[in-house]
């Protein structure tokens, strides 16, 4: 069972293509090559890498290039899905966001995002929390999606509760960040689903597009003309 839930998810994120999910204003493809010079230009923001773990700052092109190198791989392997977040209207890049520390067995995964300055307050962090976690639930088999902010962090925190996240525990000096110990705050969705589901094949065609909220409708994948 564990080596078949396993192989399940592997073989779905394998065998996602763009776009991966479309919001009612957004897009989730793909890291790509041809963004490393937004992805940089973004970046060079110290509140990001403030308020994020694994974020260098100043942050390089090679820092982007090399994110881009590793997601496929990290995507393949089942553990991670790392995604740009773009404004349909015109291409920009806005962000990203990601699903990582997968575990098919225990149906759970940890959200991860971030906006950049100039598309802040318009709230794009919350359609992406949102859609990317739907995604996780329904596409994937999630039952469960943390994410884990560091205390102050106001701003991410209100996303989280805004997008159905419950805070559920304050971790004292749990991780390293700098050459310290810092602390954590949890917060987590669950799924409606009460009991694990096994794989059934990847559907096929059009990305997901997220259901409308008033229809309170799981999200669909439309199979391709």
């Amino acid at each position: 069972m564990t080596t078949e839930l396993t192989r399940g998810l592997r073989k779905r994120l394998r065998e996602l293509h763009d776009p991966v999910l479309v919001s009612r204003r957004l897009a989730f493809t793909l890291p790509n090559r041809a963004r490393v010079p937004e992805v940089v230009r973004l970046m060079t923001d110290p509140t990001i890498a403030r308020w994020t773990l694994m974020i260098p700052f100043p942050y390089r092109g090679a820092d982007a290039r090399a994110w881009i190198r590793r997601a496929p791989t990290r995507r393949r392997a089942g553990t991670d899905l790392s995604l740009h977040v773009v404004r349909r209207a015109d291409g920009a890049l806005v962000g990203g966001v990601g699903l990582h520390h997968l575990d098919a067995v225990h149906a759970r995964g940890e959200l991860g995002y971030w906006i950049g300055r100039p598309f802040r307050r318009q709230g794009y962090a919350r359609e992406a929390a949102r859609a990317v976690t739907a995604f996780g639930f329904h596409q994937l088999g999630l039952h469960r999606v943390e994410a884990r902010v560091f205390p102050g962090n106001t701003a991410s925190a209100g996303v989280l509760r805004a997008s159905g996240f419950r805070r559920e525990a304050r971790l004292r000096e749990s991780i390293v960040k700098q050459g310290r110990f810092v602390n954590e705050v949890v917060f987590a969705k669950l799924s409606a689903r009460r009991t694990p589901v096994r794989f059934a094949p990847p559907a096929s065609g059009a990305p997901l597009r997220t259901a409308r909220r008033r229809r309170r409708s799981r999200p669909t994948v439309r199979k391709a003309r």
